[in-house]
């Protein structure tokens, strides 16, 4: 059931401040449009921000996932470049998947608070009124949110979702963006019952295939069984997200840097009709 914690407050949209660009947009160059499509003929477009956050722009509405914004959290340092601020202001939607520091940031949400309508698992909403949000809603799996128009289901994850490193039990959850183009935004999750159910004419999985460390806790995709989920969800286009972002301080390059191709390998194998497109950090696919 979905919980609205603060009503809307009309305000001015404020550019995201204090985030100042650090290189190049990408590695690579811009990727193409998914299916062959102009860029000014898409429906859609995604923009890999780093690590889980990414820009959605669907159904005229604009989704940023698991804001990350900043050049260090904790004892992780970005050796990603940043996109510059307006590339990715005043979101209408921000789509909180669980509540760990690296995906519940309170900096980088004050940067985007007031404006954006804040969606987020059960229990964690006060963070986002302490973080400036006018307008929350806690939800759970199974829930629908309008966010500018635009329907966003409300999926399950199997993660554990609680604020590390102490914090009670928590779920995690994933958002299944249902405008003309469907786009699922997985979160940190493992495979799980029912994730076969999520398929149906979903245009692009953003599908975790790493994390930040050398080794992966349960209840995270590795390549292999990212690979498993495009499978199951059977989307149009899979791109590899939670990759090659941030690193320990002390780590010169980000251990799974290699994650996304052998993702792509692996997705040949599982699921061949699936089209995996790897974005660089700042390079958007148009859908």
């Amino acid at each position: 059931m979905v919980i609205r914690l603060f009503g809307h407050s009309p305000s001015k949209r404020a550019l995201l401040g204090g985030l100042a660009a650090t290189g190049e947009m990408g590695a690579g160059e811009q990727a193409r449009p998914a299916g062959g499509r102009s860029d000014q003929a898409a429906s859609a477009a995604v923009t890999y921000v780093g690590h889980a956050t990414v820009l959605i722009e669907a159904g005229g509405a604009r989704f940023l996932t698991d804001p990350l914004l900043r050049g260090r959290v904790g004892h992780l340092r970005r050796v990603a470049s940043f996109l510059p601020p307006p590339a990715f202001a005043a979101p209408d939607g921000v789509l909180i998947s669980h509540a760990h520091h690296d995906h519940l940031d309170l900096p980088s949400l004050r940067s985007l608070a007031p404006s954006a309508l804040g969606v987020v698992p059960r229990g964690w909403g006060a963070l986002l009124g302490r973080a400036g949000f006018d307008d929350v809603v806690e939800v759970e799996a199974g829930d629908r949110v309008a966010v500018a128009g635009v329907d966003v289901l409300v999926t399950d994850a199997e993660h554990d979702g609680r604020r590390l490193p102490v914090g009670r039990p928590s779920p995690a959850v994933g958002y299944m963006i249902e405008s003309d183009a469907r786009i699922y935004f997985a979160g940190d999750t493992d495979l799980f019952d029912g994730m076969g159910d999520l398929a149906g004419e979903v245009a692009v999985a953003l599908l975790p295939v790493a994390g930040w460390g050398r080794r992966l806790p349960r209840g995270h995709l590795d390549p292999e069984r990212a690979a498993q989920a495009a499978a199951l969800v059977g989307p149009s286009v899979a791109v590899p997200i939670h990759w090659g972002t941030f690193t320990p301080f002390g780590i010169r390059h980000p251990p799974a840097e290699a994650a996304p191709r052998e993702f792509a390998r692996l997705t040949r194998r599982y699921a061949p009709g699936v089209d995996v497109r790897v974005l660089e950090p700042g390079e958007r696919l148009a859908i």
